[in-house]
């Protein structure tokens, strides 16, 4: 069939601009970022995950040549931040901050975010910060951790631990501890970590897990650390310390860390640009002097890495609820 004489007169153009739009696609794709990308923290400023974004944020910037910026969402222990990011365009303009609270816990403490782990891109873990199950030596007489149980098992009915709130990586990781030692403490929960410690440098509760805000008072002797719940020892912050794995309990094994994602269905190219950048910034030396200060373990990990993390500690803490009885409401 031939064609009108005014189609065939517009082919070569319409060759032309097909050939510069299969061209456009991936020059787009390379240009990412073209402009400022959001970094959302969920939490307030000060804090742990504040802490590091910060730092990360200004070189991750500098690395891929646009200002990431800081932009803080505290609100709903996390939700609304997350909210924020799980609902941003999947453009890579807007990532956010997630810590087990949100990516393990959230799924299976909330049924809004039962389907949490679909509806995010895992990007990179960025560190690594370990718990402490510390002890008030004048207090409690044990000096390792199987003491420490059997002490509990002595004791029962009467001791107590406190946490940093309900449903907090650290009261569920502290009831795992209790389920592996088979004892029932009472658990007294505070409104953060703060209110914790003085309650058990004044012998108010018998043991709490605790972060690296322990530390003066464990070097001073006011506090005992028993075990850490890493893989490997926490040398940054309690290096004497053991942890529960090799003292045998090996159920107990976690860590707290903090974590970069966006919102589902980025783009692989942007993802990979993303994941990199923001794993070099996490190696370069002044960004390595702040965070190992700190007592963080620095990872920089893959995307699938995250995600396998987040999904083992949703299963390992779903089941510590489940056995333990715990009401979250």
């Amino acid at each position: 069939m031939r064609l009108p004489a005014f189609m065939r007169r517009a082919l070569p153009a319409l060759a032309v601009l097909g050939a510069l739009g299969m061209a456009a696609a991936p020059a787009a794709a390379q240009g990412f970022p073209n402009k400022p990308v959001t970094l959302i923290n969920p939490y307030p400023p000060g804090g742990f995950a504040d802490t590091v974004a910060r730092v990360v944020a200004q070189e991750a910037g500098r690395i891929l040549g646009q200002t990431m910026v800081l932009e803080n969402r505290p609100g709903a222990s996390g939700k609304i931040g997350l909210d924020a990011v799980l609902n941003a365009p999947k453009d890579g303009y807007t990532i956010g901050l997630a810590v087990p609270a949100s990516l393990s816990l959230f799924p299976v403490t909330d049924p809004k975010y039962a389907d949490l782990l679909s509806r995010v891109t895992p990007i990179t873990m960025a560190v690594r910060g370990y718990l402490a199950l510390a002890i008030n030596p004048a207090v409690v007489p044990a000096r390792n951790i199987r003491d420490f149980a059997a002490w509990l098992k002595a004791n029962e009915g009467k001791a107590s631990y406190g946490s940093a709130g309900l449903g907090t990586s650290y009261h569920l990781w502290a009831e795992a501890f209790n389920m592996a030692a088979g004892v029932s403490p009472v658990h007294v929960p505070y409104k953060g970590e703060g209110p914790a410690l003085n309650d058990l440098l004044g012998g108010q509760i018998q043991f709490a897990l605790v972060t690296g805000a322990a530390k003066q008072h464990v070097d001073s002797g006011r506090l005992l650390v028993l075990a850490v719940t890493g893989e490997e020892r926490w040398t940054a912050l309690y290096p004497s310390a053991p942890t529960f794995k090799e003292s045998g309990f090996p159920q107990v094994v976690s860590s707290g860390w903090l974590a970069f994602i966006g919102p589902s269905g980025l783009p692989a190219d942007v993802l990979a640009r993303l994941n990199g950048a923001l794993k070099q910034a996490l190696q370069s030396p002044s960004v390595g002097k702040v965070l190992e200060a700190q007592g963080y373990v620095i990872v920089g990990s893959t995307p699938e890495y995250l995600l396998e993390t987040a999904k083992a500690e949703a299963r390992t803490l779903g089941e510590v609820i489940r056995s333990r009885g715990i009401k979250l409401q």
